[in-house]
């Protein structure tokens, strides 16, 4: 099997297929390396395609009408986005922006039209995919419109890291690349308040840097948000 066919298995949406369907899925489907910093869509360059995620890190963003970024959800590997005629994981406001470089594998709206119809299958993951990052995006707008600035960042950390299977005793990865900026954009502060609540927290024990990613003790954190049965 060679690279692109196995990166496309590996894409959440498709795992478990056959490989022959794995391979009409590489016939039907457009390759597309991303630099950092590359803004992929936008609504004044709204695409009507899917996007999968095969290698890399995106950041979903909106922008209010003072021009102030709110970012609504970081994906990597194994994600999709964007949004068909039948279909939107993302809407028409949403901005999407490479975080690092990022390697995308892009299906026009009418390939997938035609390929859902062959597969019902995939519209009924897709649904599931569109469930959980909905319930996610309003868990977390609901604290940040409630709650101050530490119990944004320590629910945000939170949930980034149960996305995670790497987790060792307590202490659960948070596999995004994010620099304290990147936090304060998706919690609505500032970078110099988020850097300072992330220094206290590292020193309570709560969260500890890694080489190009953070860990975070889980009932700490729990215990710190006052709900341990999240």
């Amino acid at each position: 099997m060679d690279e692109k066919l196995t990166l496309l298995s590996q894409i959440s949406l498709f795992k478990e297929l056959p490989m022959e369907d794995i391979r009409f899925i590489d016939t039907i489907s457009t390759m597309r390396p991303v630099k950092k910093r590359t803004l992929i869509v936008s609504p004044m360059n709204p695409i009507p395609a899917l996007f999968l995620l095969k290698k890399g890190q995106v950041r979903l963003y909106r922008v209010n009408a003072a021009g102030k970024q709110f970012t609504t959800d970081v994906l990597t590997d194994g994600n999709i986005f964007g949004q068909t005629s039948s279909f939107a994981l993302t809407d028409s406001e949403t901005y999407v922006e490479a975080m690092i470089d990022t390697y995308l594998c892009i299906m026009a709206q009418e390939e997938f039209r035609r390929f859902m119809d062959q597969k019902p299958v995939l519209a009924m993951r897709l649904l599931t995919i569109l469930s959980d990052r909905l319930k996610d995006t309003y868990d977390i707008s609901e604290q940040i419109a409630l709650a101050d600035v530490k119990t944004r960042v320590l629910f945000l950390l939170l949930r980034l890291a149960e996305r995670s299977d790497e987790q060792k005793g307590t202490w659960q990865s948070v596999r995004l690349r994010l620099t304290h900026s990147d936090i304060a954009a998706m919690v609505g502060s500032s970078r110099e308040t988020v850097s300072a609540i992330m220094s206290q927290m590292k020193l309570d024990g709560i969260v500890k840097k890694r080489l190009l990613a953070y860990a975070v003790n889980v009932s700490k954190t729990r215990e710190a948000l006052d709900f341990p049965g999240l």
